[in-house]
């Protein structure tokens, strides 16, 4: 099916952290499972990383729309 994704810049300033909500990061299919859409980073960010919250120093390279729902993925920019 058809996929719409909404993207908002993440302003960080450096040193600090910033977290990926819906406001920011949207990707919606029309089947009302968040937990199924999984973004891939491929090439991850040039001056921090993408990582969950629980898990701070610890880059990963994918997450579902539903962690982005749940406020628990941020970027820390370096």
């Amino acid at each position: 099916g058809d996929i719409a994704v909404f993207i908002k810049p993440l302003r960080v300033p450096k040193g600090d952290r910033g977290y990926i909500t819906t406001d920011v990061l949207l990707a919606l299919d029309g089947t009302n499972k968040p937990e199924e859409l999984l973004y891939v980073i491929t090439s991850p960010p040039q001056y921090g990383q993408i990582e969950y919250v629980s898990y701070a120093g610890i880059p990963i390279t994918s997450f579902s729309q539903m962690d982005v729902a749940r406020q628990i993925v941020c970027y820390v920019h370096n």
